[in-house]
């Protein structure tokens, strides 16, 4: 496994059961797709809303 995607595995080893599910539910969407770009359009829609300065979080990834 490439040194990114070891770290994303190692994120999502980190994530609670339900979180867990819900990623491999999302995962298997996009593979399952025909059209993958309004999915992809629409996490990068999502992430460009997340707070990364918010006191308190840590990315889940890489522990930072």
């Amino acid at each position: 496994m490439d040194e990114n995607a070891m770290v994303v595995f190692h994120g999502f080893l980190n994530l609670p059961t339900k979180e867990k599910m819900q990623m491999v539910g999302a995962m298997n969407d996009y593979f399952d797709a025909v059209h993958r770009e309004p999915i992809r359009a629409e996490n990068e829609a999502d992430f460009k809303k997340l707070d990364f300065a918010a006191e308190g979080k840590i990315c889940k990834c890489c522990g930072r």
